[in-house]
């Protein structure tokens, strides 16, 4: 039922986009291709894990892509996709920064950018530092991936 009415929504973005553009007098591809931009960005926020499922504390930064989080973990077995979402392009630009303290007191943990499917790894062991991402089009995600993990996580993306 969830999934006819995100299609449902989805068709009628579409809709609107096609009878703006038709009045406008703008580029219809260009119009097409922001409203398309513009759906991605608004529905990749329901990929991000809820904040009531975080285990830590999420300050939200100037869209979905930015913000602090702070947790600390206990047999903590599963993953977080803490920041990001998906776009063709992203409205403030393509360049990120990710600045974390990541630590690691039993089990394993790993911090990484999910970036379409593929894991570009940024810790998973004690460690702090900062990370530079420039963001591709589709999937963008800041993920920590725990396995009986106790530790914690402090991280701002900038």
């Amino acid at each position: 039922m969830k999934k006819i009415k995100i299609l449902t929504a989805v068709l009628l973005s579409l809709c609107l986009a096609f009878a703006v553009t038709g009045c406008s007098g703008d580029n219809l591809k260009d119009s097409v291709i922001n409203g398309f931009n513009d759906m991605l960005q608004h529905f990749s926020k329901y990929a991000l894990t809820d904040e009531k499922d975080l285990q830590g504390d999420k300050t939200k930064g100037e869209d979905t892509y930015t913000g602090s989080y702070t947790a600390d973990y206990e047999d903590f077995n599963d993953k977080e996709y803490i920041f990001g979402g998906t776009a063709l392009e992203r409205d403030k630009g393509s360049e990120l920064t990710v600045t974390y303290e990541l630590t690691v007191d039993s089990g394993t943990a790993r911090l990484y950018w999910l970036d379409k499917g593929e894991e570009k790894m940024i810790a998973d062991t004690s460690k702090n530092g900062t990370y530079s991402v420039t963001l591709d089009e589709g999937d963008n995600y800041l993920t920590l991936e725990g396995n009986d993990f106790c530790g914690s996580l402090q991280v701002v993306v900038e």
